[in-house]
């Protein structure tokens, strides 16, 4: 049964793998437990803890979690590229890719691929604002 190994032959129950691991079924050692995406840990056969905010991982087994691009983040646990995001005060043109703090006299407030809003006439804002 995927997410459990058995190390003896004959019969008894299988071990469940550790916690936020999986295996797939017929995996007869506890380092065919490997990470699940969005989840890290130094080696196969331990339980993995979650990528933090700003990281992410697609891969499953050991393995560090990757930081997300310059001007984006990602929630915990995240697993893939594209749940990097740009953050407030940054434009980019798709998730995944680094962003860009808004100029000055620009602003935007989502979080998410988009461009800047310009200020009203006779305002400004400082570089990077995320509010009007």
């Amino acid at each position: 049964v995927a997410g459990t190994y058995k190390a003896t032959a004959g019969s008894g129950s299988c071990a469940a793998c550790p916690l936020h691991t999986s295996s797939v079924g017929g995996s007869t050692e506890l380092i065919d437990c490997k990470c699940v995406a969005g989840y890290t840990a130094a080696s196969d056969g331990v339980a993995c803890r979650v990528c933090d905010t700003g990281t992410y991982t697609a891969a499953t087994g050991a393995g560090e979690c990757s930081t997300c691009p310059a001007g984006t983040s990602s929630a915990s646990g995240s697993d893939n590229l594209t749940d990097c995001k740009c953050l407030a005060g940054h434009s980019g043109t798709v998730d995944g890719a680094a962003c860009s703090a808004c100029e000055t006299g620009g602003y935007k407030a989502a979080t998410g691929a988009g461009k800047c809003s310009t200020c009203p006439a006779g305002t400004s804002s400082a570089s990077g604002s995320d509010a009007l």
